[in-house]
């Protein structure tokens, strides 16, 4: 039970309308000709579907070719949904049109089987537009058919003669997954009106949030504005305006749901006072979005750096979910848009809802007195258990790829800390496509049984860029082993360096031997190394260097993919994974 005592208010009103009865049959869409999908890259050999055996996907699994990278681009509306029996996945996207100015139409499209393969269904826009910028949220179960709740949010930004026409807010929900039997589209009410960009969506409990801003594209305003169902978008109130200017900007929101009614916000600000600067800001309801908490900066007085004067966190650069009822938030700081930056997580250490005192913990990179430029596209993932996954994208510095990739961060549900993943995607993107997006689903699936269960966090990325250099649209999953989810990593304090590991594991990944390094006066040193299953699969003795070929106890070779390793030492043991490709 989520208590607070709220500073201030919000309260809206209810004037109801009815959402459209349901399509009479699905609408099954197909590629555009003239922009079909390229083969995926192969990175390995091994079947695709079924629960499996490595951490990492071998191969990315298309879903579409897509127009431009602003098909899915970034959290606000989250365009990916993964179910809890680690199977079924909904994906919302910008489809190409056909049309070389408005280049969008929104589509779905639904796996059964993690990926495998996928049905798309659409176009599920009413008119041909520049900007769709999806959303997509559902209840972790939505895939039994007693308690079907897929709901879909998208805009329709359309250019003509080269400016951007008023852009309204639309919504439709699946019914009969996998079948693609989907409402028609509802206009959101008053939203063509008001001009709103970026809807976000969400849904718990019979009730479905939907909020949207102003992008000073046609009109300008800078508000937000908010519409609430009370069954499962049914019907609808008639649209309020959710937070009011004196703002030069105020766009990206993004918000999850918690237990009883708790809602958290998440957006980018900024105000007049320093209109140059965009910042994170929170808000919190209690009530299922009727009243609101005012608007706080998530790092209150506690700025991550000394000079915050170009410092900003652009609106698809910051990601949020409710972990047991507390809020989390991952936020990339840079420079500039779609510039590489910091990433930071921020979770409360004190305080309760309605006042929370957040704490910031900088994974990628050390401290400096400005962002440097590292990484992007800050994700976040949680599962049943309390376990929270924060992906990103970086250059990542290996002997072998210097192309773009997605890494990721654990934090143990049981433990303080953070787990540094590694990479999560290898040579997936060609050097030149520093643009594409990446977006994980919330929802991390457990599968499997104990010990040997694992969390399966899915995610979609995009290698097009601005169109007309079009790309596709990829699925791919990391499955966690939770028995690897015992190490404590980085320190959760105020925007700590990450320690230096006294180990050095080179090259990594690797495709002949790897060489595991000490110091020379480390005394006598063992190195296990074991599978995903937690298998012993070799294990090395020595003094300070040893070296592992690849090879199991009885001598042969092992099979690609991820292994971990436990470094025993006079002084204790340094664990960790590597990565082998034959």
């Amino acid at each position: 039970m989520v208590m607070a005592c709220l500073s201030s208010q919000v309260v809206f009103g209810a004037n109801w309308v009815t959402a459209p009865k349901i399509s009479a049959i699905p609408i099954e869409g197909n590629y555009v000709p003239g922009l079909q999908p390229l083969p995926p890259p192969r990175v390995g050999s091994s079947p695709r579907g079924s629960i499996r055996p490595t951490p990492v996907t071998d191969e990315p699994l298309l879903i579409s070719a897509v127009p431009d990278l602003r098909s899915i681009a970034g959290s606000p509306g989250k365009s990916i949904v993964f179910a809890e029996d680690g199977q079924n996945v909904a994906v919302i996207y910008g489809l190409f049109s056909g049309d070389p100015t408005n280049i969008m139409q929104a589509y779905v499209s639904y796996s059964t089987n993690r990926g495998t393969s996928w049905i798309n269904y659409g176009p599920l826009s009413t008119f041909n537009a520049r900007r769709v910028y999806p959303g997509v949220d559902a209840e972790e179960n939505w895939n039994d058919p007693s308690d079907l709740r897929i709901q879909l949010a998208w805009h329709q930004a359309a250019q003509i003669s080269g400016a951007y026409d008023s852009s309204p807010c639309f919504y439709a929900k699946e019914v009969s997954y996998p079948d693609g039997l989907i409402t028609a589209a509802f206009r959101m009410p008053n939203s063509g009106t008001w001009d709103l960009w970026s809807p976000s969506i969400v849904v718990k409990d019979s009730f479905v949030i939907y909020i949207a801003c102003n992008n000073s594209t046609f009109l300008t305003t800078n508000d937000a504005y908010m519409w609430r169902s009370t069954d499962y978008g049914e019907t609808w109130d008639d649209g309020r305006v959710f937070f009011p200017g004196p703002l030069v900007w105020m766009w990206g929101p993004h918000m999850r749901f918690g237990s009883d009614g708790y809602i958290f916000f998440l957006w980018n600000r900024a105000l007049e006072s320093n209109p140059a600067n965009f910042w994170p800001y929170y808000c919190e309801s209690f009530d299922y979005g009727v009243t609101w908490t005012d608007p706080q900066l998530i790092w209150q007085n506690n700025p991550p750096y000394p000079d915050m004067s170009n410092v900003k966190s652009w609106w698809y650069e910051y990601d949020c979910e409710v972990v047991n009822d507390t809020p989390v938030a991952a936020v990339h700081l840079s420079s500039g848009d779609l510039d590489f930056g910091e990433l930071l997580v921020y979770r409360p250490t004190g305080g309760q809802a309605g006042n929370w005192q957040f704490t910031g913990t900088k994974l990628v990179y050390g401290d400096s007195t400005s962002p440097l430029n590292i990484s992007r596209y800050a994700q976040v993932a949680k599962d049943d258990r309390g376990d929270i996954f924060i992906g990103y994208q970086a250059t990542f510095a290996t002997s072998t790829d210097t192309a773009l990739d997605c890494g990721m961060f654990v934090r143990d549900s049981d433990r303080e800390g953070w787990l540094d993943w590694g990479m999560i995607t290898f040579g997936r993107y060609a050097a030149a496509t520093d643009q594409a997006q990446l977006e994980f689903a919330h929802n991390a699936a457990i599968v499997g049984t104990a010990p040997d269960d694992s969390a399966v966090v899915s995610f979609i990325w995009t290698n097009a860029q601005t169109y007309p250099v079009t790309g596709n649209l990829y699925y791919e999953n990391v499955a966690v082993p939770i028995w690897w989810i015992d190490n404590t990593g980085i320190a959760e304090s105020n925007h700590p360096v990450m320690p230096k590991a006294s180990l050095t594991v080179t090259p990594n990944p690797f495709h002949n031997t790897i060489k595991f390094a000490l110091a020379a006066n480390a005394g006598p040193v063992k190195v296990s190394i074991y599978d995903v299953a937690g298998k012993l699969v070799s294990e090395l003795k020595g003094n300070s260097s040893l070296i592992w070929n690849g090879r199991n106890n009885n001598g042969a070779l092992v099979n690609s993919g991820v292994y971990f390793y436990s470094v025993t030492t006079k002084t204790g043991d340094i664990k960790g994974k590597v990565t082998y490709s034959r």
